[in-house]
């Protein structure tokens, strides 16, 4: 028993014969309690409807990077899609029985040098997380969409770091040893270099298996790169539409 209790059980007993004391007393402590009790509710009320504030806040600032990062995505799907279309020129070439296509090939190995940049990158979302701020959300459909569009976007940063891993460690070795880099780089730069140079000759492409392997992979490279970013467009596409609502609540 709570030794305040305990003081007042013993002096009604020799005081207060008809336990009135003892009553006002009780009376206190419960109304004393009920009133910490409220203030607790009061302040919990309070916080949460700072952190909800602070939360939309911060989707009104994920909106703004939400629209231009699902504009860029599709831009850059299309991009992607022209890349396939050489790799794929490239193999289709390669395979071919006319040694004269080969001359072709050039025109079409701007994208086996190419590693596209990673585009995305959502500062307002990643301070939402870093701070905690995620499992204050309430929708339960908000936070499952924001965990998914992380793990994307994770995944899309790890295979641009493989992509750039196997160009440097792989692909760039080739062509200082095997090709004219002036004649295969992409048309947007050709004006950073002097033309000229050794020529490269292509006839020794015809059955060049580490070519072969290395434009096989790259094509695959970018296949896979066009389903992340598709999904991922998809992910900000149905966050965005969630977010709105929370907002306009």
């Amino acid at each position: 028993m709570n030794p305040f209790v305990k003081r007042l059980v013993a002096h009604s007993k020799k005081e207060d014969k008809s336990g009135r004391f003892i009553k006002n007393g009780l009376l206190e402590i419960i109304l004393f309690k009920i009133a910490i009790l409220l203030a607790l509710a009061i302040y919990g009320m309070y916080t949460d409807h700072v952190e909800q504030q602070k939360v939309k806040a911060y989707f009104v600032s994920i909106q703004h990077e939400l629209e231009p990062a699902i504009k860029n995505g599709k831009i850059k799907n299309k991009e992607i899609d022209t890349l396939i279309l050489q790799v794929t020129n490239c193999l289709k070439i390669i395979t071919s029985p006319n040694k004269d296509s080969l001359a072709y090939l050039q025109e079409n190995l701007g994208a086996f040098v190419k590693v596209p940049k990673q585009i995305f990158n959502f500062p307002a979302t990643k301070e939402l997380s870093s701070n905690g701020y995620i499992s204050k959300i309430k929708n339960k459909e908000t936070v499952k969409l924001l965990r998914k569009m992380q793990q994307e976007l994770l995944n899309i940063n790890e295979a641009h770091e493989y992509s750039m891993n196997r160009y440097l460690f792989s692909i760039e070795p080739f062509t200082n040893k095997h090709m004219n880099y002036v004649t295969i780089s992409p048309k947007n730069e050709k004006d950073l270099f002097i033309e000229g140079g050794p020529k490269a000759n292509y006839n020794n492409f015809h059955e060049n298996m580490v070519l072969w392997n290395l434009l096989t992979q790259k094509l695959k490279e970018y296949k896979l790169q066009v389903i992340r970013q598709r999904e991922f467009v998809l992910t900000l596409q149905d966050l965005k539409e969630n977010i709105k609502q929370q907002v306009n609540k």
